[in-house]
């Protein structure tokens, strides 16, 4: 019997659940499936099926995603892919993810994006890495703001009524997304969900805490470890969007104030935090983990590179697997068509979606043999036009 890809039944949403956690190693309990239905839009999904059993799951979420210069475009955010282990080497989970990229293209989304749960899956299906996730401990013993830096400590406070968080934080976020390549929009049912999970402790860890400044907050949770009378808390920092230096400054004066902590663990700081600088011992704050990030696959080639700003005012030819798009733009906008002039670079799908969000250099691509240019002198000003000034970044997981 064939394997039907289709989009779920409403009364399916229990054994999409089973299928995810399944394949990730999960096992979702009555609770946490009742709380995770209202984020999801199962007209966005896609199911493989065999004999009546999901075989392959993928779907999305419709997100705005924020591109080099402030402008932000509608985006997939792909998500919940899995295929049986029965099932391998059947195709299933390119039918899938091409199936959910068809309802994206259907619905004008001109972006999608993911995170990998494996670095080798999907470049062939036109993905490239756009971003870099790291992981960081800080050794509060050693992490003191510097004195000529420290300020007043009231700009900072603790948000504790239900209805302060909620209205601080979504707020601020709207704010905070739009200031860094490769953040996201976040919906009313995901800072619902975010909140609820927040409100709980778990894996051993506190509820979470809250600090707001006027243009900032950060939310953390703490794990006991009274260590014998020599405490030792682990803080574990979920969240910090800063807006402006003075609320990066204020917020991160206060979280190194808690009181009986010894490290700081956190995946949300981004690659240049300027944060060591702010600090006595710049050593204080370690990376132990530097990884792939977000994936993007450009599903309109003239909406995204049209709509992002570049460094540079220039004007480059990409040739795309074949096709040749150009791409005219500056520090005020740009625009994007297809041409048949000759290329300056050269590369595939995935390599030209690798470039849109600033982080990656052209240069990195040619040495990666993922692009080729035409000249060295092509290829050094696209190393100065396609850059951003911040390094993409994103702290919402979907």
């Amino acid at each position: 019997m064939s394997i039907e890809i289709r989009r779920p039944r409403d009364d399916e949403w229990d054994a999409i659940c089973y299928a995810d956690g399944r394949a990730f190693g999960n096992t979702y309990t009555a609770e946490e499936i009742a709380e995770r239905r209202p984020l999801h839009d199962l007209s966005r999904f896609r199911i493989a099926v065999d004999e009546g059993s999901i075989v392959g799951t993928a779907g999305s979420y419709a997100l705005d995603a924020t591109l080099p210069g402030g402008t932000t475009v509608p985006m997939g955010g792909v998500t919940w892919v899995s295929v049986a282990a029965t099932h391998r080497r059947k195709g299933i989970m390119r039918r899938v993810v091409g199936a959910v990229h068809d309802d994206i293209d259907q619905r004008g989304e001109p972006l999608a994006t993911l995170g990998a749960s494996e670095g080798g899956i999907y470049e062939h299906v036109g993905y490239g890495i756009v971003s870099q996730q790291r992981s960081t401990v800080i050794d509060r013993r050693f992490a003191t703001i510097r004195a000529d830096l420290a300020g007043p400590t009231d700009t900072v406070r603790f948000l504790e009524d239900e209805d302060d968080i909620y209205t601080s934080v979504t707020s601020i976020w709207d704010r905070f997304r739009r200031t860094r390549s490769g953040e996201v929009s976040r919906s009313p049912e995901f800072h619902d969900f975010v909140f609820g999970i927040r409100s709980k402790g778990a894996d051993g860890m506190s509820a979470g805490y809250y600090l707001a400044h006027a243009d900032g907050y950060a939310v953390y949770r703490i794990k006991s470890d009274w260590a014998n009378g020599m405490p030792a808390h682990e803080m574990h920092l979920s969240e910090l969007a800063a807006i402006t230096p003075e609320a990066h400054l204020a917020l991160w004066q206060t979280l190194l104030s808690v009181d009986l902590v010894g490290e700081i663990h956190s995946r949300a700081i981004a690659i240049d935090d300027p944060l060591p600088y702010l600090l006595d011992n710049q050593r204080a704050l370690r990376t132990t983990v530097v990884a792939d990030g977000i994936w993007a696959n450009v599903r309109d080639v003239s909406i995204c590179f049209g709509a992002r700003a570049y460094r540079t005012t220039d004007t480059l030819v990409v040739d795309v697997d074949g096709k040749r798009w150009s791409i005219d733009g500056g520090p005020d906008g740009a625009s994007c068509k297809a041409v048949r002039t000759k290329p300056d670079l050269v590369t595939s799908h995935s390599g030209l979606s690798s470039l849109l969000y600033g982080g990656t250099l052209p240069s990195a691509l040619v040495a990666g043999r993922r692009m080729t240019a035409r000249s060295d002198a092509a290829l050094a000003r696209a190393d100065l036009f396609f850059p951003t000034g911040l390094a993409p970044h994103c702290q919402t997981h979907y």
